[in-house]
């Protein structure tokens, strides 16, 4: 995602991480720790990968999830060997999503002896971090942004994103909603953030290419009522589907002033809408379909991730809130592999590694890198549907032309 500066709360937020035991650190409030030792950067034997994440603030709920399924992997590589022989110590800073906490996060574990570093879910909120990362010239990535200026788009280039890009989310999700027969859309986007205006733009010109036809566009923000957009819609020609390109609580809303206001054409939204944490407050809710990174509720077609899903569940207690849950196991598998082909923790040499090995198997699904593009988009997306309140499986996508916005 890409969040402004300013968001607005997000509501469904998750508890902090419960901790885990073995050399896998707890999640602090505000402060850097690790288990194991006092200071993870003199224990023998280990290597340090300091997290800038938010277990709390408006990111939460996107944080959380690939944070705890971080623990997990840790947990993982540590039983199979480590990393290049040495035990895995994340030492996690919680920021609370305070925006001024990141650049001095980073400092915190890059002094404390961290060798890579891992950051909250969106551009705008870490790039400070991200930023210390490249004085420092080490690797730096992010489990889920998926605006591709994370890299050397935007003067990253040790930065990378294990996401699944918004270029082949909105373009699967223009192709799913032609294919369907869905020939005619109306566009809502939420303008406060720069994922969701690339988002409709993105779905604008790909089902324009295709041949669709878009009857009308709409503007709205988080915390407005938009019942003067259904009234508009209701009144006007029917669309064969709705593109809300918005994320919750205000994506939220939408749907359920859609349907209060009699609008009951489908509605497709990308990442920004997924998990059930939302479809409590519209009873009876159907026809409304979400593009997103994995089926977190035992669905997915990939066994793996079902697997991953319920020992998510065993640790924490719960499902993970969203699907995005797998990349922050591919955060890790990444991290090892370019560690694997480079021998060394040299941000430059990893940068290398991660560019030139091809296609990468990891949790989250095949993942290649290029010299120019350090997130994919080309990954294969899962389409869900929400039904008696879950979001359910329905499909697997790789978009079949990767359409950018701009």
């Amino acid at each position: 995602m890409s969040l402004p500066r300013k968001a607005l709360p997000l509501v469904g937020l998750l508890g902090a991480a419960l901790a885990l035991a073995g050399c896998v650190s707890s999640a602090p409030t505000d402060d850097a720790s690790a288990a194991g030792s006092p200071d993870a950067s003199t224990a023998a034997g280990n290597v340090t990968i300091g997290v800038v994440m938010a277990s709390s603030g408006f990111m939460g709920p996107i944080d959380t999830p690939p944070l705890n399924a971080m623990k997990l992997e840790a947990d993982k590589i540590n039983a199979e060997g480590g990393i290049g022989g040495q035990q895995v110590e994340l030492k996690i800073i919680d920021t609370g999503t305070k925006l001024d906490r990141y650049a001095s996060a980073a400092t915190e574990v890059i002094d404390a002896g961290a060798k890579a570093l891992v950051v909250t879910c969106d551009y705008d909120v870490s790039s400070p971090a991200a930023l210390v990362a490249e004085g420092a010239n080490m690797l730096n990535i992010a489990p889920c942004i998926g605006d591709p200026i994370y890299g050397p788009a935007g003067g990253l280039k040790n930065g990378f994103s294990m996401g699944s890009g918004t270029p082949g989310e909105a373009t699967i999700q223009a192709e799913f909603a032609y294919e369907k027969g869905w020939t005619t859309a109306v566009l809502l986007t939420d303008t406060t953030l720069k994922y969701t205006q690339n988002q409709c733009e993105i779905f604008e010109k790909r089902f324009t290419e295709l041949g669709g036809r878009i009857i009308s566009k709409h503007d709205y923000k988080q915390g407005d009522s938009v019942r003067e957009t259904v009234s508009a819609v209701a009144a006007g020609e029917a669309p064969g589907v709705i593109a809300n390109c918005g994320y919750s609580p205000g994506g939220a809303t939408v749907a359920k002033e859609m349907r209060d206001g009699g609008v009951t054409a489908p509605i497709i939204s990308g990442f920004g809408m997924d998990g059930d944490f939302w479809t409590g407050g519209i009873p009876g809710l159907s026809d409304y379909y979400v593009v997103t990174y994995a089926a977190k509720n035992g669905d997915d077609p990939d066994p793996a991730v079902n697997e991953a899903a319920a020992a998510y569940e065993k640790a924490y207690k719960e499902r993970p809130s969203v699907g995005a849950f797998v990349a922050g196991h591919s955060t890790l598998q990444a991290i090892k592999a370019a560690y694997d082909k480079a021998g060394s923790w040299d941000g430059d040499k990893l940068t290398a590694a991660l560019e030139t090995m091809g296609s990468l198997d990891l949790l989250a699904g095949p993942t290649e890198f290029s010299k120019d593009l350090h997130i994919s988009v080309e990954r294969p997306m899962r389409v869900l549907e929400v039904k008696d309140g879950k979001l359910a499986f329905v499909e697997e996508r790789t978009p079949e032309k990767v359409t950018f916005a701009g």
